[in-house]
């Protein structure tokens, strides 16, 4: 028998990768299970299965899917097969995505989105994700967030932090962006780079802030201690992330009060 997977959403990759994620509610969050059985024999990109997905659902799932770029590129685990696969998806995600998600069936801009998903799970199958899907496991576990609208909420936040860890391939991704200034330097590409992901989300009409998910603020320490608790994906971080930095990363995620 062979197995044969298309996707209907352009953000998860899961056709290219051997895992596939768990809720467990009993510990406020999610898990992995990883095994190369999981891999299908055939995969079929057809853009004209994704045309009917809302704006919402567009955008929540290609932010997942630059979220698995940006992460398994920058990872400790990161390596030649998967910077290739990721350097590949990012260049046709970052063109794409605000096309795919304004002209659902424009054919071509969906296309190039669901090869940017599948070359993000090429390259989760040879590296990892780290900060960003460390974090939203708890949100998705105990909040039930959608995992690219948690996704999103945590993109630029996290980019943040692993920033002054990862210039030179933040610089790398920079340089991919639509109409780019290719002149800065390595350190202002990274910090534009960030600038330009937080922005996305905003273009993108993607939630900023959990108060307005149902999440409260009360809650920021018991989710960082799940969080920290995703070690297999924490230990892929460009560098070790403290309990505060954690706390510091859900705090902005509220209003200011």
């Amino acid at each position: 028998l062979a197995s044969l997977l298309i996707p209907a959403s352009a953000g998860t990759g899961s056709e290219a990768t051997p895992n596939a994620i768990l809720a467990i509610p009993e510990q406020n969050t999610k898990i992995g299970i990883i095994s190369p059985v999981l891999l299908p024999d055939y995969v079929a990109l057809l853009p004209e299965l994704t045309t009917s997905m809302p704006p919402h659902i567009a955008s929540s799932t290609g932010i997942d899917a630059l979220c698995h770029l940006i992460e398994c590129f920058t990872a400790t685990v990161a390596n030649p097969v998967s910077d290739n696969a990721a350097l590949i998806g990012l260049r046709k995600l970052l063109n794409n995505i605000e096309t795919a998600c304004a002209e659902p069936h424009n054919l071509a801009a969906k296309l190039e989105m669901l090869w940017a998903s599948y070359y993000g799970g090429v390259a989760i199958a040879h590296a990892g994700t780290h900060l960003v899907h460390a974090l939203s496991y708890p949100l998705g576990g105990k909040y039930h967030l959608p995992h690219g609208v948690a996704n999103a909420i945590l993109l630029a936040p996290c980019m943040r932090v692993v920033r002054p860890d990862a210039v030179e391939k933040f610089a790398q991704v920079w340089d991919l962006v639509p109409g780019a200034d290719t002149t800065l330097s390595a350190e202002e590409k990274s910090h534009a780079l960030v600038d330009w992901f937080a922005a996305l989300v905003r273009r993108l009409n993607l939630p900023d802030n959990l108060e307005t998910l149902g999440v409260p603020r009360n809650d920021i320490a018991s989710l960082s201690d799940a969080a920290l608790n995703v070690k297999r994906l924490m230990n892929n971080a460009p560098r070790q992330v403290s309990h505060a930095e954690v706390q510091g990363i859900y705090q902005t995620l509220f209003p200011e009060i």
